[in-house]
């Protein structure tokens, strides 16, 4: 057991992160994230903006074409004299801007047609006289300030959407207003729909306030981070083992992702750590160096950590997998190297090869010495040496583990059928290092590695001896 917890604490210095010294770009990112995001909510707000007005406009023009309608009848009744002329211009008017009081002025409680609250309508001709009005009828637009820049636009440019400053007579403010027109031509009459701008806006309003709010607390967020940010990084500044730390807490994540995924399966419960064994025993009979037995116990430890993805009802299925369910089982190399090259994307330069002796394992560990294994159908030398290794290791602790379906083969079973698969699925090298160095003792031995929790404890109690 002493020579197993001195292989975790190899196999844990095998896998190297980046150091968690921050550039000084990712301060300045902070900063200008919440500027970005602004610059954004801006335009997006202007764009939506943009689209709200021109459906608002939409909106009003649809009333307006209700109003060309009446006209239209009214303007048959005339036609067929039905009604004269002025009966049918009073009864419009009646119905637009409501009937007259004693004083002259319109009763707009009494006008038959529906208006948003504000809105307001009303006609003049070309001439600018104002034909239908609540307050001003007979008088000409071009001598009202309010009117004035809304008549040239709509009369001198041909406008039919206009946003002009209304001024009340005898007040010096003014109010913005946002007008649609439309052309009457049989009675000469440009019926205008006016809303203020205030009441226009006035569900949209809602949205600008809630996206003032997202962007202060996105600056409040960028500013707690920025402050956590330099405190984190002043206090591992100040620590000689931040590097070690944090590379152990990586090595922990993917162990702990290798150890999930067999404790899926009590039938598969410790064959990484096994395959892991056997491969540094093998390495060492072959003569490889320290470090990359350690790359391999690594290798070892996350050599099917690709079928962490793959479904339940295929991975622990007792029968005999279909096509389909085969191929998913196949993916799983490719699925563990892209996970690894995901959770290494940032490491340092220096550790790249290590990394990528950590991804061979991963991906070739199912290549066989012939050429017909997959994903890549390498061959022979091809191979990575450490992957060639990992197929012997692993088919071997297959072989000897019981399924639900069937039982574990012997030892001495298990031995026979990797030489005489030596030289088509396996290496015959590392078939000859296997024969020196797995013995029946080596065998027993792995069986004795421990389950998950205990081959967690000793990396877990000092890393937090380390960060205490």
């Amino acid at each position: 057991m002493k020579e197993h917890n001195t292989n975790i604490r190899k196999g844990r210095r095998a896998l190297p992160l980046k150091s968690t010294t921050k550039s000084h770009l990712y301060p300045l990112f902070l900063v200008l994230l919440p500027v970005i995001f602004t610059v954004v909510v801006v335009i997006g707000y202007s764009q939506a903006k943009l689209l709200y007005f021109q459906s608002g406009v939409h909106a009003m023009d649809r009333q307006l074409n209700t109003v060309s309608q009446i006209l239209s009848l009214f303007n048959s009744q005339v036609k067929d004299e039905i009604l004269s002329y002025t009966e049918a211009e009073n009864q419009i008017r009646d119905m637009m801007v409501g009937p007259k009081q004693p004083d002259q002025t319109r009763d707009r409680s009494q006008v038959k047609l529906t208006l948003a609250q504000g809105d307001e309508l009303f006609a003049f001709n070309s001439q600018g006289s104002l034909t239908v009005h609540s307050s001003l009828e007979g008088q000409n637009m071009y001598n009202l300030p309010g009117e004035r820049y809304l008549v040239k636009q709509i009369l001198n440019e041909g406008k039919t959407v206009s946003t002009y400053q209304w001024t009340q007579p005898g007040d010096s403010s003014s109010i913005e207003k946002i007008a649609v027109v439309r052309y009457f031509p049989q009675w000469d009459w440009y019926i205008c729909l006016v809303s203020p701008e205030d009441e226009f806006y006035e569900q949209f309003s809602k949205v600008k306030v809630f996206l003032i709010i997202l962007v202060a607390v996105s600056y409040l967020i960028a500013a707690i981070l920025f402050t956590l940010t330099y405190r984190k990084e002043k206090a591992l500044l100040n620590s000689t083992l931040r590097g070690e730390q944090l590379a152990e807490v990586n090595q922990s994540i993917l162990k702990s992702l290798a150890v999930a995924l067999e404790e899926r399966d009590a039938y598969t419960s410790g064959h990484s750590q096994r395959v892991a064994y056997y491969m540094r025993v093998i390495g060492k009979q072959m003569e490889l160096d320290e470090r990359t037995l350690d790359l391999m116990y690594t290798g070892g430890l996350l050599h099917d950590i690709g079928k962490i993805g793959i479904e339940d009802s295929i991975l622990l299925k007792p029968g005999r997998l279909t096509e389909e369910e085969f191929h998913s089982i196949k993916s799983h190399p490719v699925r563990g190297e892209a996970l690894l090259r995901k959770l290494y994307a940032q490491v340092d330069k220096k550790d790249a090869a290590s990394i990528r002796s950590i991804l061979a394992i991963t991906r070739h560990h199912h290549e066989r010495f012939d050429g017909k294994g997959y994903p890549d159908q390498l061959q022979e030398d091809d191979i990575p040496i450490i992957a060639r290794v990992t197929a012997v290791a692993d088919s071997f602790d297959a072989m000897t583990s019981s399924r639900a379906y069937r039982k574990g083969l012997s030892f001495s079973k298990a031995c026979d059928e990797i030489i005489r698969n030596s030289g088509t699925q396996f290496c015959p090298r590392v078939v000859d290092a296997f024969f020196k160095s797995i013995t029946e003792e080596t065998f027993h031995h792995a069986h004795q590695i421990s389950r998950a929790n205990e081959l967690l404890d000793p990396l877990v109690a000092e890393q937090r001896v380390h960060l205490a």
